[in-house]
């Protein structure tokens, strides 16, 4: 009974939060319910459309290579031509080209080129939805708003590639229907029921906040925290990752076929604990500083694949992955809200563009880097370079905290 009285308690956070916020809050859970292409992108493109894996690995970076692309460019658009504006052209134009797959399912050339267009235009869309996000929140409720809207999106994300492994192999078309009819009905919502007042983008308080002038080059330049922020999250990024790229290998190297299996029940347990601990993590974290919350999820990275280093057998590693899921809850939360404090309102869609971009760029190559390392050195040397970079970023952006409080109290 007191475990839920504590449950309760934490998701009174999302009470009294502005229409707009709930409503952003179900479009982005019915995106989450849509997202059938990208977990089964390699699968489609080889057992359905024929290609080797080699290609098909190309052809998904070349999707992540459009998405980055659109990403960069969307945060410019989004500043000059609004931020919700933007947000529904991009997603619309996605959604209707996602829609085109499902007519052309079988077309083994045509698919990948629609597919790089789809997924230029929802990463268009992303900075102008976080940039949105914070336009619609204030610096006393945006933890609520950001992990209210992480929170909808993961738990429409547990049951979407459910529903994607059921049509997959009989109904192929339908991962391309579903995943654009979630995404227009999504953006509809933002379109029709989200109001932009006037007023959402005057009234700030933050001097951090406050539109300039100038590039947004000009911004990061005065603002250099910003970029040593973006690198450290990059660190924690690919720590994260590795749930998702060196687990499930780790799982079959040590359990052989019962591996699959197993990640598969982890993944799902994942989402269930997301859910659960979510509030009760923004409850803890209410009185700290992002970057020391950003801290606790190094920790939790590092203690969660030090277990899974440790004690290699399946009761650990749920247990590990309490720690991972929590790590990935305050990463995915409190990178936006810090983001969202720390940027002039004039220049969020290509600060949020620019430096997601930046960060993608430098978590990309893990792929490679944990693949060689796994090949030559073995696990325990990989999940030890896991932990320490963990580790470095924890402590990089502890010192950021203790730093930032120092400039505090001295300009008191």
């Amino acid at each position: 009974m007191e475990i839920i009285q504590k449950l309760m308690s934490s998701i009174s956070i999302y009470k009294g939060l502005p229409k707009n916020i709930y409503y952003l809050a179900i479009a982005r859970m019915i995106l989450g319910m849509g997202n059938f292409i990208i977990p089964f992108l390699v699968l489609l493109l080889t057992e359905k459309l024929g290609y080797s894996v080699t290609v098909a690995g190309t052809l998904a970076m070349g999707v992540t290579g459009t998405y980055l692309a659109g990403s960069f460019l969307g945060g410019k658009l989004a500043d000059n031509f609004g931020h919700k504006s933007v947000l529904v052209f991009g997603e619309l134009c996605g959604a209707i080209l996602l829609i085109l797959c499902g007519f052309v399912s079988e077309a083994k050339l045509l698919i990948p080129f629609l597919l790089f267009g789809a997924y230029f235009f929802i990463g268009l869309a992303l900075p102008a939805s976080n940039a949105l996000v914070a336009d619609l929140s204030t610096p006393k409720n945006r933890d609520a708003v950001m992990s209210l809207s992480y929170l909808a999106y993961n738990f429409g994300s547990a049951l979407g590639p459910v529903m994607a492994g059921y049509l997959f192999w009989n109904y192929t078309q339908w991962i391309f229907l579903g995943n654009g009819l979630a995404a227009l009905i999504g953006v509809l919502i933002v379109a029709v029921l989200i109001k932009v007042e006037h007023s959402d983008q005057q009234s700030i308080d933050s001097e951090l906040e406050k539109p300039v002038q100038g590039t947004v080059w000009a911004v990061l330049k005065a603002r250099p925290r910003l970029l040593g922020f973006t690198l450290l999250c990059g660190l924690l990024w690919y720590s994260l990752n590795q749930m998702t790229m060196a687990s499930p290998l780790y799982l079959s190297h040590i359990f052989g076929e019962r591996g699959p299996v197993i990640f598969g029940q982890l993944m799902t347990y994942a989402c269930v604990v997301v859910v659960l601990i979510t509030p009760l993590l923004m409850k803890f974290t209410s009185s700290k500083s992002e970057t020391i919350s950003l801290a606790y999820a190094g920790v939790m990275f590092a203690v969660g694949y030090g277990l899974v280093m440790l004690f290699p057998n399946i009761p650990v590693h749920f247990f590990a992955w309490l720690f991972l899921s929590a790590g990935e809850v305050l990463l995915l939360t409190k990178e936006g809200v810090y983001l969202a404090n720390n940027s002039p309102s004039s220049h969020r869609g290509r600060i949020q563009g620019v430096l997601v971009t930046l960060r993608s760029l430098l978590v990309m190559p893990s792929f490679i880097v944990i693949g060689y390392s796994i090949d030559s050195r073995g696990y325990d040397f990989t999940w030890l370079s896991v932990i320490s970079i963990s580790v470095i970023a924890a402590l990089g952006l502890y010192w950021m905290a203790h730093k930032s409080r120092k400039l505090e109290v001295i300009s008191v």
